[in-house]
């Protein structure tokens, strides 16, 4: 295959760029660049899409791509200001203008192959697929089916445009390439690359094919209606096997700056799919006997147990952690998860357990972090370590680098809130504990959420809204008792005593020695005194015990 553009000429078998028939001199990364964007050019390509493309997803400086963009333009006579066939679009990426013409090369002589975008329409032709994968041969590998059966994989199908206007196949193609570059953030999950369904533009498919031809286990289907002021945006996850819907969901937006919704609806959609599909391989975890589970399924197993929020569920959990490891003593999310077992227990256990609790689960958070670094989960654990450690800096700048890695990722914004609350900066830890709560309105850890938001306006003596939070994480299923303990405090101090008592009660109920006690022991990794005096009045109101 070759590409042609005004005189120059990319040579693929070759490997060579040439102008007017002569080789031009170029480094093999920005080769390797130019293809990529002369590949894409009816679209913009995003840094991040290029740097998972070029560099293989390592962190790399601005400064580094900047370079390789600019050799790339000197290559083709091109420069920052002109602009001819590289250009910038701010905060979007970058885009080829130059006119494609895509040759297939012959044994005697090139064949010109048309170069027609497909467009999607208001009503979709049902189709064979079969037919049309052929050329994803080189794309969907018998390695990338392979590694589906290991672990969970997810196909996007192009989000239709079902809008009057072609025009607007930018939009639904650019949700597209943003919902996969956020997924594939999520480094347990394999999500199939843009060109890998790009031939079921404009098609509607039955997935179980699409399951069948690609090797995934779920696919996850869209589209976007776009009119003058507003766009409605509609997404779907679905079991390949069988065709089940797992989650489905709409978004009605009013027009504003399109690009920031492209993207904020992308994130949101990313977000939210992850922690489903995490659930859902927990129940398929569970569901397998003992004696059939791999380092996946252990892990997943794990996790269910340790989001139960017991010391049975914290037991089973670590057992099944370290049969992960043991199963592949590289995987890092498990070494991880084992760390965060060891902090859920630096809640739960005795006050003379918490030291070595918090010290095991520093190492085995910076162990993770040695065996995958480009883990948001990984560095989200450590920074959660290095928090209740009272390590607030370095735990700032372990939480910052989850959110580089994967800023679709709630939990690292639910910690990061964490920390900066025990920071003295209340305000900015509220407004990530509220953006994790969008980002994953169904998590795990939503009482969490919820808790901690609690804690963040009782620190700022707004009492009632505290309330209210505490109330909020009361009504999820897996909630301690520490829910209720937050709702007593803040009732207390807003002087509604008769539902601080009945929230003390049932506080006594799930943990019948509680006391001020055991508050003080629990905020241990508090560095304000006012704030815990002032919880334990609120206790004391309530009619928990101050001795």
């Amino acid at each position: 295959m070759k590409y042609r553009f005004a005189d120059f000429e990319v040579d693929l078998s070759q490997h060579e760029l040439r102008r007017s028939g002569e080789s031009v001199h170029i480094e093999p990364q920005v080769f390797d660049l130019i293809v990529h964007l002369v590949r894409n050019h009816d679209r913009v390509v995003s840094k991040d899409e290029l740097i998972e493309t070029i560099w293989d997803g390592r962190i790399i400086s601005e400064a580094a791509l900047s370079s390789r963009i600019n050799a790339a333009r000197r290559a083709l006579g091109d420069n920052g200001n002109d602009q001819i066939f590289i250009r910038t679009l701010h905060k979007r990426g970058f885009r080829f203008i130059g006119d494609v013409q895509f040759v297939e090369a012959g044994a005697d002589t090139d064949r010109l192959v048309a170069d027609a975008p497909l467009r999607s329409g208001d009503v979709p032709v049902n189709v064979s697929i079969s037919a049309e994968l052929g050329c994803l041969n080189d794309v969907v590998s018998e390695t990338i089916k392979a590694e589906s059966i290991t672990r969970p994989s997810i196909a996007v199908m192009p989000f239709a445009n079902l809008s009057d206007n072609a025009e607007n196949d930018y939009f639904s193609y650019g949700m597209t390439e943003d919902i996969i570059r956020l997924l594939a953030r999520n480094r347990w999950l394999a999500v199939l690359s843009r060109h890998s369904t790009s031939a079921f533009q404009g098609r509607a498919v039955d997935v179980r094919e699409v399951s069948e031809q690609l090797g995934v286990r779920y696919v996850l289907v869209g589209s976007v209606r776009k009119n003058r002021e507003a766009v409605r945006i509609s997404a779907e996850l679905v079991r390949a096997a069988d065709g089940k819907q797992l989650w489905s969901d709409n978004y009605d937006l009013q027009l504003e700056n399109i690009f920031d919704i492209q993207e904020e609806m992308a994130r949101q959609i990313a977000a939210t799919i992850e922690p489903e599909l995490s659930k859902i391989e927990q129940q398929l975890a569970a569901r397998k006997t003992p004696e059939s589970l791999d380092a996946w399924d252990c892990y997943q197993r794990g996790l269910w147990n340790l989001w139960r929020f017991t010391t049975p569920g914290f037991d089973s959990a670590e057992a099944f952690f370290q049969r992960a490891i043991a199963a592949d003593p590289n995987f890092a999310r498990a070494h991880g998860a084992l760390s965060y077992v060891n902090l859920q227990r630096a809640f739960h256990d005795e006050p003379n357990d918490r030291p070595a609790r918090l010290e095991t689960a520093l190492r085995q958070a910076r162990g993770a972090v040695a065996l995958d670094d480009l883990d948001c989960f990984c560095h989200c654990a450590l920074g959660r370590a290095l928090c209740l450690s009272k390590q607030n800096d370095e735990a700032l700048a372990a939480l910052d680098q989850s959110l580089e890695l994967n800023p679709s990722f709630a939990q690292a914004h639910f910690a990061q809130g964490f920390n900066l609350l025990w920071y003295g900066r209340e305000i900015e830890a509220e407004t990530l504990l509220d953006r994790a709560t969008m980002l994953s309105p169904r998590d795990s850890h939503l009482w969490s959420f919820h808790h901690v938001r609690s804690w963040t306006h009782f620190s700022l003596g707004e009492y009632d809204v505290a309330a209210e939070f505490a109330r909020r994480a009361t009504r999820q299923a897996n909630v301690t008792y520490q829910g209720f303990a937050a709702l007593a405090a803040s009732l207390g101090l807003v002087g509604e005593r008769a539902q601080a008592e009945a929230a003390a009660i049932e506080l006594l109920r799930r943990k019948p020695n509680y006391s001020a006690e055991t508050a003080r022991q629990e905020f241990f990794f508090c560095s304000d005194p006012s704030f815990v005096n002032r919880f334990v009045e609120g206790l004391r109101v309530a009619g928990i015990s101050v001795v």
